[in-house]
């Protein structure tokens, strides 16, 4: 893997595990309905966490949870913004500039929170919790590899790409 493409996964990982430390609430998006219940995520599930170790995190997550939410809609609203003006010929380059910088800083933000709440997550493991979690990490991204091998650049031969079987055959 090229050094930029693995430091893009290695922040691509780094921004999602808190993601995956919030656990599942109800709220929008995929999976998200009334029958999600509240956790840590996967990783940390297998970490054997104490009760105190749960009532920590649990506590770090609220306390970011504002901001992490306000971050997201932000995100949301001003990528929203810039695929509606993109889509606008009128749009002047100037302006699309103007929303793609705050959309990226939007994000960025988001970035932000995401790593110190993964930071302090980590603060609270054991040195024997944080070498089990690196493990689950680094297993994870085998599996992510060894799926996308033999991908390759480009499209792909997935459905609708490249002209098929001769239906007259």
């Amino acid at each position: 893997m090229q050094p930029t493409l693995r430091t893009l996964a290695l922040l691509l990982v780094v921004a999602a595990l808190p993601l995956a430390a919030q656990g599942f609430r109800q709220g929008r998006g995929r999976g998200m309905g009334p029958g999600a219940g509240p956790g840590f995520g996967p990783a940390f599930a297998c970490l054997n966490l104490t009760d105190a170790q749960k009532a920590s995190l649990k506590a770090l997550h609220e306390k970011y949870r504002p901001t992490l939410e306000a971050d997201r809609t932000a995100a949301f609203e001003a990528q929203k913004a810039l695929r509606a003006a993109a889509a606008n010929p009128a749009t002047s380059d100037a302006d699309l500039k103007a929303l793609f910088d705050k959309a990226s800083a939007a994000r960025f933000a988001m970035m932000q929170q995401h790593r110190a709440l993964f930071q302090e997550s980590q603060a609270l493991l054991t040195p024997e919790q944080k070498a089990q979690f690196e493990k689950l990490r680094a297993e994870r991204q085998q599996r992510m590899q060894d799926r996308m091998k033999g991908r390759g650049p480009g499209m792909g031969g997935g459905m609708g790409m490249g002209p098929g079987p001769d239906p007259m055959n």
